[in-house]
C-alpha cells in the first residue's frame, strides 16, 4: 500500500494531469458559488451544508497526508502532488454535494 502511494504521488505525470484538473474545477465551484439561486436563504444553506462536508474531507485527507509523508521522504514534486490533489478532492466533493443538494431540495 505505502508503495502504490509513493509511485504515484512521486509521479510527475499525476501531478499535470491534477494541475489540469484543478482549472475547471474551481472555475465550477465560484460559478456554483455566484449563481443567482446560490444568493437566496435556501442557496446559501445548500452551500454552507457542502461545505462542512468538503471541510470534514479536508481534515481527513490532510491528516493522513501528514501521516503518510512521515514514513516516506518527501521532495518538491511529492509535497505538490499531494496538496494539489487533496485540493482537487476537496473541491469535486463540494461542487457533488451543492449538486446533489439541489437536486435534493
Amino acid at each position: 500500500m505505502i508503495e502504490l502511494f509513493e509511485s504515484i504521488i512521486n509521479n510527475k505525470t499525476i501531478l499535470i494531469i491534477g494541475t489540469y484538473y484543478c482549472v475547471p474545477i474551481t472555475i465550477a465551484v465560484i460559478v456554483l458559488f455566484f449563481l443567482k439561486t446560490s444568493r437566496d436563504e435556501r442557496g446559501r444553506a445548500i452551500i454552507g451544508k457542502a461545505s462542512i462536508i468538503s471541510t470534514i474531507v479536508f481534515i481527513i485527507l490532510v491528516n493522513v497526508f501528514a501521516k503518510l509523508s512521515m514514513r516516506t521522504p518527501m521532495d518538491f514534486y511529492s509535497m505538490a502532488n499531494g496538496v494539489q490533489w487533496i485540493y482537487n478532492i476537496v473541491l469535486t466533493i463540494q461542487v457533488v454535494a451543492i449538486l446533489i443538494y439541489k437536486k435534493i431540495e
